[in-house]
């Protein structure tokens, strides 16, 4: 079978099994269980328009999920399903940040694919940070000044209460000799933010309020 959902989909909807199996671990009553379970495949189908029948008998089983061993089975089955972020090369990247000469790009054996919607990764030597999306016309890149901190708040790509750092960003001024910079707190954790974020635009509107 061909994939059907997106990898922000895919978080959403590990979202949604890990309420189902926290709702079976804190109450008994079945009334709640099943207002829950219906709501759950109601936001599924809002989520992924258009599921055929063979897809959503695919997702039903979330609404079983009672235990760490079962949540954990059924997010393997379904991550087969998922299309992944465009895998990259070294190359492909550098080729992506041509005003960096010497581009320290990260491990990319190392990243799973099929849980991020982006790719980002922080040069502690430069105190760059770099991001690389998908948008309709392609792969896209920006980069930043990242401000470090343990400071907690919300993430202006996952909206998620997070460890957060100011990513900020310059550009030419109309006026010769002028820089205009805008930015925002995102996480410091790329990879926790890919896991908190299942709604895709907000990830765009970030970016286009910075390159406004």
């Amino acid at each position: 079978m061909e994939h059907f959902m997106n990898v922000e989909q895919y978080q959403f909807i590990k979202k949604q099994a890990k309420k189902i199996a926290s709702a079976y671990s804190n109450t008994k009553d079945e009334g709640v269980i099943q207002a829950l379970q219906a709501l759950v495949m109601e936001s599924i189908n809002e989520k992924i328009v258009e599921l055929d029948e063979e897809s959503l008998a695919i997702l039903k089983p979330i609404v079983t999920i009672q235990t760490k061993e079962q949540l954990e089975d059924f997010i393997r089955k379904i991550k087969v399903y998922v299309t992944p972020f465009d895998k990259l090369t070294e190359k492909e990247l550098k080729k992506l940040f041509p005003k960096d000469k010497k581009l320290k790009v990260p491990d990319l054996k190392n990243i799973d694919w099929t849980e991020i919607s982006y790719l980002s990764w922080l040069d502690s030597g430069t105190n760059r940070k770099y991001i690389v999306y998908r948008n309709d016309n392609g792969i896209k890149s920006i980069r930043g000044i990242f401000s470090q901190s343990s400071k907690k708040g919300i993430c202006a790509i996952c909206n998620q209460h997070q460890t957060v750092g100011m990513f900020m960003s310059s550009k030419k001024g109309r006026a010769v000799g002028t820089y205009v910079k805008r930015g925002n707190y995102i996480c410091v954790d790329s990879t926790v933010c890919n896991e908190n974020l299942s709604d895709f635009k907000r990830l765009i509107d970030f970016i286009e309020t910075i390159n406004e």
